[in-house]
């Protein structure tokens, strides 16, 4: 059974996770390389087997190796990683989350970058507010 969002996983697991959705497939050997701090080898096969019988990734024989890839789609993926990261760190306020994203008063965003941020609250909008 495949778990629809990344709940219940230990830092390691989510490390793992994080370099498997930003490789898209990898080694136990790459993932091993690629984790802050890491354990050892033995060690990441073993989380590897957590994260199978949990249901979240999945791998292939390629030649002597096996290369591990999410189950869980990038998009889903990431979606519950914001709604965790807004909950944790931002009681929940997407608005205060937005705030802290966008930075300091000093010019750190560009004229593109603002135009870009406009145009999709724009979208955002109910209707109600586009008529005024």
């Amino acid at each position: 059974m495949v778990h629809s969002k990344h709940v219940h996983l230990t830092r390691r697991e989510r490390q793992i996770m994080d370099v498997l959705y930003a490789q898209e497939e990898a080694s136990a050997g790459d993932i091993q390389r690629l984790i802050p701090d890491s354990p050892s080898y033995s060690a990441v096969r073993a989380l590897l087997r957590k994260l199978i019988d949990k249901g979240h990734i999945e791998f292939r024989a390629d030649g002597a190796r096996y290369l591990y890839r999410p189950l869980l789609p990038k998009a889903d993926a990431k979606d519950s990683a914001i709604t965790r990261l807004v909950n944790t760190f931002f009681d929940g306020s997407k608005a205060s989350a937005v705030v802290n994203l966008l930075g300091d008063e000093n010019g750190s965003l560009s004229a593109d970058d603002i135009r870009a941020i406009e145009a999709q609250l724009e979208k955002l909008k109910p209707t109600t507010d586009k008529k005024r």
